[in-house]
Order: C-alpha cells, then sequence, then structure tokens
C-alpha cells in the first residue's frame, strides 16, 4: 500500500500564530510517536511562526523543504522522486524484476516521465501508482505510459 497523503493548504491563514503552531506540533508528535505511513504536504508563506515549528528538532528528520518561488525547478524534484519510487518499486517487484536489465527504468525513460509531467506531481504520482499495481508487471506497464 502507498502511503496516503493529508495535503493542509493556507496554514498561513489560520488568524492565530499560536494555533498554528500547535497545529505543527501536534502532525511533529504524532509522526514522531506512531510512525505513520502517512505524508503530509502542508502550503503556506513562510510565516515567522511556522518556519520556527518547522525548526524544532521534531521536524529535522521527516521534514523536507520545497521553497515554491522562482528559483524551484520541480523538475529536478520530480526526476528525484520517480527514481527513488522506481528502485522501491523493483524491491518490492524483485521477483518479477530478475530478468530486467539495470538501470531500470533508464535515464531516458526517466527523462520522458519528467518531460510529461509538466513540472506537475500529480502526473509521475498516478503514473507511479499504476506502474506499481500488484497484478500486473512494472516493465510492461512502464511501456504502456511510454
Amino acid at each position: 500500500d502507498s502511503p496516503r497523503v493529508l495535503v493542509i493548504d493556507g496554514l498561513d491563514e489560520c488568524s492565530d500564530s499560536g494555533n498554528q503552531q500547535r497545529i505543527l506540533s501536534i502532525i511533529g508528535d504524532a509522526m514522531q510517536k506512531y510512525n505513520l505511513p502517512l505524508r503530509i504536504l502542508i502550503a503556506s508563506r513562510p510565516e515567522r511562526s511556522i518556519k520556527e515549528s518547522f525548526c524544532s528538532p521534531k521536524f529535522e528528520n521527516i521534514c523536507r523543504w520545497m521553497p515554491l518561488n522562482d528559483t524551484y525547478q520541480a523538475s529536478l524534484e520530480i526526476r528525484k522522486y520517480l527514481q527513488e519510487c522506481f528502485d522501491e518499486i523493483w524491491r518490492r517487484h524483485s521477483d518479477l524484476m530478475i530478468h530486467v536489465p539495470c538501470p531500470w527504468p533508464t535515464s531516458q525513460q526517466i527523462e520522458h516521465l519528467v518531460e510529461k509531467a509538466s513540472g506537475q506531481f500529480i502526473y509521475p504520482s498516478t503514473v507511479l501508482k499504476y506502474i506499481d499495481d500488484s497484478g500486473a508487471m512494472p516493465v510492461d506497464r512502464l511501456s504502456i505510459v511510454l
């Protein structure tokens, strides 16, 4: 099973900075204590109270910043995401992948998927879910997508 994603958009719009910090504290505590199979995407302006919360030790090993400004290069993040997920698919389906030449997928195939994503994570996320189906051969599914 893939982890579920919880999206919190506009945390900075919560009028009380104390509530912003409490929300983040609860999330950080829960992620540490329960090792939840959950990914949380928090979209927010980088307000001081929010940045301070993310700098706390509880977020040290579970948080990844993705600044969405003019210098953000989505293609780099998408490429990294695809490679990490394909590595995991290979491990999960190793019995089916025994005769598949390495590297799988090729760098050209990864680049093709990055281009098709057009900077949007929804495309690779959907493709990976399709390829990772337990009742199918990942190599065949990737060929269909390409």
